[in-house]
């Protein structure tokens, strides 16, 4: 037996397979905000009947993602080399809002009056020029703790060539603060750029407690029922053993979203297909991937509450259009959805819950979309006037918007009692606002990465995603979707079907023209050779994984690098060759005659996943089908619904149409035709 449980913000997904690796169970519970394992803990306690002894958890969790929105940490603070005190003040120049009057820099987790100089220093290529004073780093780490501090970060310059000094901090702090957590950049991100390697290792640092004390507590649990091990979904999209975790916290940070896509890539690639973009639309937001040739784009970049984050991850755009997003208006007065989202508690206003705000699950029950008798498999009915009252509450704020509008332009205003909208027709308004917001996320992650969307297939899960996916497509100019079985669930299944994965990086600078042939294959050679032991040393056979090779180059007086696949033994003129083919693809042009530089060697270590069998959905008696109202171009039409759960494959329909089944619900448009494949995959094709 296997489990997986993902925690996302509304609701708490669980897959079990057997030993087999065939799918034996699922579930799916509020989750708790608060404290995600209570989540984790009664979804597993709902499987009674099934004998759980010795079964691992692979978990995905949003845990260390809250702490830093949330900004819920230890007094945190920052031991750095002499000088460069206000590298987390300072940042970087360019802004995130150009022409914002009022606008500050982000607030750093690690406040000004926190952080500590000591002299040493290190020269670009590790070598030592000032010797580490040992004594004002004992005076510094003893002034921490007697401020509170319980985490301290330790970011010294040029340390990922020479890690000499970190660890001799922590040396230190272990002798004078035994209690105290300590992250050195060197560990964290051996990498160079001074901000973003201080700022991710202070994110580390911060999240370090709250992750700990959260795994402590799933872990005892689990051990009370007798189950196996733990390991959780790295934000790269690679699972990894929980004491891996506890030391490296930061390496989760977005882990739930990545095992959607590790889930969509299996699934799609069982189908044939290898070019595909994914699209997870859950309670709070939409994540969005670019997948080529079956491979996910990576980022070594990567911002959270506007903070710097380098680290390898899954390359993931994230909007605030998910079901709970809250409608409302904008500043100009016009209907918006999102950021804010109602979230699990009090979630949409349909849900029952003690939430009044609309949102968007509640135009797609008042469009008739969501049946509320068989949301959850009927387990949770909602209610359609409450989303209904909802939704008339912001038709009636935008009529009187509207109406004093209209008197302030000098025209005849409506009667003061009339909305422009009823609730009906501002659902669709919400439902196309939620599809535009969507579209531009697969825009950022496709047409402005230099991929043509129209080229890749569209795949939709989360609870949201396939009643969206179609008309989402149709902005974009994709005309196929898929839509997997169990689609509400298959970010927990991309927990079972994820590798083990670690990704290492060294930074060595120089032009590719002044490396021997040989050079690039001796510095992966090393890097690998460190990487071994460190799985050696965690019970990790190298024998049994997969080695995979990238260099970060860029044309010489670039700022920033493109990361380039490239082959073991890669020589450097090679290496250039693929670099100028990546710029042009990238940019839309490349300068063959510029000389290259190579800036970091990346390597990835990967252990091939146990056998795990695609989702399916089993097939049972004859095919139910209904015709209901559904709102559709502001009117109603009459509509098929179908419980997936009945459909054979080689079973078609013409939309419109929405098919049902206990984690989503597929909306087919008019004009869009829903196959079912033999491996019981919805196919949504467009109509030419």
């Amino acid at each position: 037996m296997r489990l997986g449980v993902e925690c996302g913000g509304t609701f708490t997904d669980l897959v079990l397979l057997d030993d087999a690796g065939r799918l034996a169970a699922t579930g799916k519970v509020f989750s708790t905000p608060s404290d995600p394992s209570l989540a984790v803990l009664e979804a597993i306690g709902r499987l009674e009947a099934v004998d759980l002894a010795g079964a691992p958890l692979l978990h995905g969790s949003t845990v260390a993602t809250n702490a830093v929105l949330e900004r819920k940490g230890p007094r945190l603070g920052l031991v750095v080399t002499q000088g460069f005190r206000d590298v987390l003040e300072l940042q970087r120049h360019d802004r995130d809002v150009m022409y914002d009057l009022h606008y500050r820099k982000p607030r750093p987790l690690v406040r000004r009056e926190l952080v500590r100089e000591v002299p040493e220093r290190l020269d670009a290529s590790g070598k030592p020029i000032t010797a580490l004073d040992e004594g004002a780093v004992r005076e510094a780490v003893a002034d921490l703790a007697a401020h509170g501090v319980t985490s301290i970060a330790v970011c010294f310059l040029h340390s990922y060539r020479n890690p000499v000094h970190e660890q001799r901090v922590r040396e230190i702090a272990a002798e004078i603060a035994p209690g105290l957590d300590v992250s050195l950049s060197s560990e964290v991100v051996a990498e160079f750029r001074e901000y973003e390697r201080a700022s991710t290792t202070t994110i580390d640092a911060f999240v370090k407690p709250t992750v700990d004390g959260y795994l402590s507590r799933l872990e005892r649990s689990l051990a009370e029922r007798g189950m196996g091990g733990l390991s959780m979904m790295q934000s790269n999209g690679g699972v990894v053993p929980a004491a891996y975790v506890r030391r490296s916290p930061i390496h989760v940070l977005l882990s739930g979203p990545a095992a959607g896509v590790a889930g969509a890539v299996a699934v799609a690639g069982a189908a044939g297909i290898f070019d595909i973009v994914t699209m997870d639309m859950g309670g709070t937001s939409t994540d969005v991937c670019l997948v080529t040739g079956g491979r996910p784009q990576i980022t070594s970049e990567s911002m959270i509450d506007r903070i710097p984050v380098k680290l390898s991850m899954v390359d993931i755009a994230t909007v605030g259009a998910g079901g709970g997003s809250i409608v409302g208006l904008d500043p100009g007065g016009m209907p918006q959805v999102g950021p804010r989202s109602a979230g699990a508690d009090p979630g949409p206003a349909c849900y029952g819950r003690g939430g009044v705000a609309a949102t968007v699950t509640d135009a797609n029950v008042a469009r008739g979309l969501i049946r509320p008798s068989h949301f959850l498999g009927g387990r949770h009915p909602l209610d359609k006037d409450a989303a209904l009252a909802a939704l008339g509450t912001v038709a009636a704020d935008l009529g009187r918007t509207q109406e004093e509008l209209g008197r302030s332009q000098g025209e005849l205003a409506p009667a003061a009692d009339a909305s422009i909208r009823t609730p009906q027709e501002l659902a669709e308004d919400v439902f196309r606002i939620a599809n535009v917001a969507m579209a531009s996320a697969i825009r950022l992650v496709s047409t402005e990465r230099g991929h043509d969307p129209r080229d890749h297939t569209l795949v939709a899960y989360g609870g949201a995603g396939p009643l969206h996916a179609a008309s989402v497509a149709d902005e974009l100019g994709i005309t196929a979707v898929l839509v997997p079985p169990h689609a509400g669930l298959m970010s927990a299944y991309g927990l079972l079907s994820s590798d083990f994965q670690r990704r290492f990086a060294v930074t060595r600078v120089a032009d590719l023209s002044g490396l021997a042939p040989d050079e690039p294959a001796a510095v992966f050679a090393e890097l690998r050779a460190g990487a071994e032991a460190e799985l050696a040393a965690q019970g990790v056979d190298p024998a049994g994984v997969i080695a995979e090779y990238e260099l970060d180059l860029r044309y010489r007086g670039q700022g920033f690098e493109l990361t380039v696949p490239v082959p073991e033994g890669v020589a450097p003129d090679e290496a250039a060759e693929l670099f100028h083919a990546a710029h042009a693809l990238r940019y839309g042009h490349s300068t063959p005659a510029k000389p290259v530089q190579v800036v970091t060697y990346r390597l990835t270590l990967r252990e091939n996943r146990q056998d795990t069998a695609l989702p399916a959905v089993e097939v049972t008696g004859e095919v139910r089908r209904e015709e209901l109202p559904v709102v559709v171009g502001g009117e109603e039409r009459t509509c098929a619904f179908l419980w997936r759960a009945s459909l054979p494959p080689g079973f078609e329909v013409v939309g419109p149409a929405v098919v049902e089944e206990d984690t989503a619900t597929t909306y087919v448009p008019p004009g869009w035709t829903a196959t079912v494949d033999p491996a019981t995959n919805l196919l949504l094709t467009r109509e030419a």
